[in-house]
C-alpha cells in the first residue's frame, strides 16, 4: 500500500519541480531583458528636440556674400581685332600699283587711298582729322587731273596739312586723360606718313599718298 502511494505522487512532484524551475528561468530571462534595454537608453541618450534645431536654424545669422573686386579697365584691355588685321602699307602699295599715273589717274588714285584709310578712322583718337586730309586729297586730284595744278604743288600742300593735323592732335591729346595703351600699326603708319620729303619731286614713296 505504501509503494503504490509513492509512486502515484512522485510524478506529480516533478511536474511541481520543473513548473517552479521554468518559473525562475523565465523570471531571470525578464529581468535579463530590462537591464540590457535600460543599458540601451542609456547609451543612446536623451532624444533630440526637432522643434528645437528649428528654432536655432531659423537664430543663426546668414553669411554674408564675399564681393571679388573688378579687375582694373588695363587688365581686361585687349586690342581690337579691326586694329590688328588693318594694313595700311599693303593697302597703299595697291592703289600705287593699280594707279601708277599720278597725273592722269589722280583722282581714281586719290579715291582708291581714300578707301583705303577708311579702316584706319576709328583707331584714331581723332578721326576727323583724317576726314579732313582726305578732303584736301580728293579736291588737289580733281586739280591735278585737270592740269590746273602740278603734282609738286600737290606734294607740298599735303605734307603741310599732315604736318598740322598732327600737332593739332598732339595739343588735343595732352589736353585728354593719358592712355598708356599701345596705339594700332595701322594709326602709326598715318602719322609716319607725308613726312617733308614728300614735298620734294618724286614724292612717290610709299608714306607719300
Amino acid at each position: 500500500m505504501i509503494r503504490v502511494v509513492i509512486k502515484s505522487k512522485f510524478p506529480q512532484a516533478l511536474r511541481d519541480y520543473f513548473r517552479c524551475a521554468l518559473v525562475a528561468l523565465l523570471c531571470v530571462l525578464l529581468s535579463c531583458c530590462g537591464a540590457a534595454r535600460q543599458a540601451n537608453e542609456k547609451e543612446a541618450g536623451p532624444a533630440a528636440d526637432p522643434t528645437a534645431e528649428t528654432v536655432t536654424a531659423a537664430t543663426e545669422p546668414t553669411p554674408a556674400a564675399t564681393t571679388i573686386p573688378a579687375p582694373p579697365p588695363e587688365a581686361t584691355r585687349t586690342p581690337s581685332p579691326a586694329s590688328e588685321t588693318v594694313n595700311l602699307s599693303g593697302a597703299l602699295a595697291e592703289c600705287r600699283n593699280t594707279f601708277p599715273d599720278q597725273i592722269t589717274q589722280a583722282v581714281a588714285r586719290a579715291a582708291c587711298v581714300i578707301k583705303a584709310t577708311e579702316p584706319v578712322r576709328p583707331l584714331l583718337p581723332f578721326p576727323e582729322l583724317l576726314d579732313r586730309e582726305n578732303a584736301l586729297r580728293k579736291a588737289l586730284a580733281e586739280q591735278v587731273q585737270a592740269r590746273t595744278m602740278s603734282l609738286l604743288e600737290r606734294n607740298v600742300q599735303i605734307q603741310k596739312l599732315h604736318a598740322q593735323l598732327l600737332d593739332e592732335e598732339r595739343s588735343r591729346l595732352e589736353a585728354a586723360p593719358a592712355d598708356v595703351s599701345k596705339p594700332p600699326l595701322a594709326a602709326t603708319q598715318w602719322r609716319q606718313s607725308n613726312p617733308e620729303g614728300c614735298g620734294r619731286l618724286g614724292g612717290d614713296a610709299a608714306t607719300c599718298f
